[in-house]
């Protein structure tokens, strides 16, 4: 990884990304910490393309929550990737924002520390909607602290995110309404809902009924229960939108391919994934090996209705009952 020669230096790189697809591989790569470091060298210093093959290879491990665990320990390593990830390029800045989403999700006071909540907030002005969703995965890691989600009542999260539920993109309004999913979960969020109930619920149920995006649906319901414990959202839900909530349909597991990406690929993204490696894709799919899912089509369409029932019981909830 130190040769002066760049063409071994990326090589070394792409070695490890493949290595750290399987288990004895990043078993093996754990054991020294010096690569981290390497890495990070790589990452800040050397040139694009050898910046992308290493970023790269940084996010291949932090996919895996035992390495994310040991990576955060090295020094520094998410104050460097914010500063990386406000003036680098496009394709790599993404790299890094799924590597700090993962780190996140590990441990959030780094990153809290670092002020990465004001770095995410400014990213979301881009004009990407790559960076934009990235940058939103983000925050929902953060939102997972208190602190978090008191900064996001301080700086109106709620409110701000409204616009991207109705953005062209599909994965700008499925991160938005993960995000939400977070946002919504303090007692100040509610109330500051209650201001924009109407435009917001909207909003949410037509994301709900409209999208035959499973993904996209379990997000917006969850928020609507989240909702539904202010008072007067819970009100307007039963007067407006109680029929509508009973008349969304799920998609039967024939119709769905396990997928939220769209792409011109079809069933192929979601099945050949023996035969096919497209970066990027959410899927949801029975897998087997180093990286298995825990979860299967079935299964998530099934909590899909349950999600819908519990909605329902959400709006049809009385204080007064047990």
């Amino acid at each position: 990884m130190q040769n002066k020669n760049p063409v071994i230096r990326e090589k070394v790189c792409l070695i490890l990304t493949s290595l750290a697809n399987f288990h004895q591989g990043r078993k093996q790569i754990m054991t020294r910490a010096k690569i981290f470091d390497n890495l990070m060298w790589l990452i800040m210093r050397d040139r694009k393309e050898i910046r992308y093959a290493a970023s790269y290879t940084l996010k291949t491990l932090t996919r895996d929550r035992c390495s994310s665990a040991i990576i955060i320990e090295t020094e520094n390593i998410i104050e460097n990737l914010l500063k990386m990830v406000k003036t680098e390029h496009v394709g790599i800045a993404i790299l890094h924002l799924k590597t700090l989403e993962n780190l996140i999700d590990w441990n959030q006071v780094p990153a809290l520390k670092a002020n990465a909540f004001q770095i995410m907030l400014k990213l979301l002005e881009n004009s990407d909607p790559r960076i934009i969703c990235g940058a939103m995965d983000c925050l929902a890691q953060i939102c997972k602290h208190d602190i978090g989600k008191k900064l996001a009542d301080v700086y109106d999260l709620t409110n701000s995110l409204r616009p991207y539920l109705g953005s062209q993109s599909i994965e700008v309004r499925i991160s938005a309404a993960g995000l939400l999913g977070y946002t919504t979960l303090t007692t100040r969020s509610k109330w500051r809902a209650r201001e924009f109930c109407g435009d917001l619920t909207k909003r949410l149920m037509m994301l709900c009924i409209f999208s035959n995006k499973p993904t996209l649906q379990l997000r917006c319901m969850y928020v609507l229960i989240n909702l539904c414990d202010c008072p007067d959202i819970r009100h307007h839900m039963k007067t407006h939108w109680e029929k509508k909530v009973e008349a969304i349909k799920i998609r039967s597991h024939e119709e769905w391919d396990g997928t939220s990406e769209t792409t011109s690929y079809g069933l192929e993204t979601g099945h050949n994934y023996r035969t096919m490696s497209i970066e990027g894709v959410e899927t949801i799919k029975n897998n087997y090996g180093d990286n298995a899912e825990v979860i299967n089509i079935y299964s998530y369409l099934k909590r899909l209705h349950e999600i819908k029932s519990n909605l329902l019981y959400a709006i049809n909830w009385k204080s007064y009952k047990n």
